[in-house]
């Protein structure tokens, strides 16, 4: 299974609540026991997809929670912005290095030419209205 395959096989887990799911003798997947029954194949297995992701994280070589961990916070590190989640979580004081507030202003000068606005370059972009404002009135 590649990265890939495991993201779409389980992008929207974190929107359900229905974890348990059967799966048949041929491997057909049923969310009920009604359809389970009435489509598939004797015998049915009654399996928890959270762990079933967890089987496929370890395809991916991703063995434990600590390492799912440690591979979250480097992929945070490497681009540089947290992961956009439905949930709302509270974090600390986000700080931009030089690079991403030029990247940031430059895509600005061209979302303005197309005439968006700065609360919505800002939904965008992430970065708040303020901070944008601030850089925008420096440059």
């Amino acid at each position: 299974m590649t990265i890939q395959e495991f993201l779409n096989k389980y992008a929207d887990l974190s929107k359900t609540d229905a974890i348990v799911y059967m799966e048949d003798a041929e491997g057909k997947v049923f969310h009920s026991i009604d359809d389970a029954h009435k489509k598939g194949k004797h015998p049915f297995v009654t399996k928890n997809i959270k762990d079933t992701a967890i089987e496929d994280l370890g395809e991916l070589g991703i063995l434990s929670k600590s390492e799912a961990s440690k591979f979250i916070d480097l992929l945070q590190f490497i681009y540089g912005a947290e992961g956009k989640s439905d949930k709302s979580i509270s974090r600390g004081r986000r700080t931009y290095s030089s690079q991403e507030k030029a990247a940031i202003l430059k895509a600005w000068k061209k979302a303005e030419s197309e005439g968006k606005t700065k609360a919505d370059f800002s939904k965008e972009t992430g970065v708040t209205y303020q901070t944008l404002f601030k850089w925008i009135k420096e440059s």
